[in-house]
């Protein structure tokens, strides 16, 4: 998924994950790091992880040559926004996240908008899964025809403003994109490319197949 210097992958804990996709999808050439429960995830995917990061209050520490940082229960961040952080500290330049998505709700919202310290770094990060890919942008971007069928956009943290979308099944033309707006789901590429524009704020993008 690309080719970089530093590429950070962290796997997180999220329950019930497709093995398959994680053995098929995780760069093994990458930096990986476990988020705490992430590290049985890695183990059912047979990934060896370089770094292990938790608190260990969702599963033991594991007994394991891997290295590992470990933080008290009680703290700000959570474990995979600790990997986060870690990643950005050791100057990656890509993060990918998997197992993020599915579980609690909370755990899912969180990572989805722990993205933004990527963001605000200027590291590309995207959370991966067998249906959905999700980022974050704060830049104008074109998509194109892909094994996604859908592609939908929210504004995250404030209105998006200027939002013009040009070569999709549904178009916008400096349309002021609230966060409380559903009008940007489910939006499919017309012809081969989409282009995407706006003048301030930040889009989550959210590539999804049924």
């Amino acid at each position: 998924m690309g080719n970089f210097k530093m590429k950070v992958t962290i796997i997180a804990g999220a329950p019930g994950q497709d093995v398959r996709f994680l053995k098929d999808n995780v760069d093994r050439n990458s930096f990986i790091i476990a988020a705490d429960s992430g590290y049985l995830n890695c183990v059912s995917a047979g990934i060896v992880p370089d770094l292990i990061i938790g608190d260990f209050d969702s599963s033991k520490r594991p007994e394991t040559s891997a290295a590992i940082m470990q933080f008290p229960s009680v703290k700000n961040d959570t474990d995979t926004f600790c990997c986060i952080k870690e990643a950005v500290k050791r100057g990656a330049d890509a993060v990918e996240i998997f197992c993020a998505l599915g579980g609690r709700a909370d755990h899912t919202l969180s990572n989805i908008v722990n993205l933004e310290y990527c963001l605000r770094n200027n590291i590309p990060a995207s959370i991966i899964s067998e249906k959905s890919v999700l980022s974050l942008h704060k830049t104008a971007f074109s998509l194109e025809k892909s094994n996604f069928k859908f592609f939908s956009l929210f504004a995250l943290g404030g209105p998006v403003q200027g939002l013009c979308i040009r070569g999709a099944a549904y178009e916008l033309d400096h349309f002021t994109l609230s966060p409380f707006d559903s009008i940007g789901q489910s939006n499919e590429v017309k012809n081969s490319t989409v282009n995407i524009d706006f003048v301030s704020g930040v889009l989550l993008l959210v590539l999804s197949n049924d």
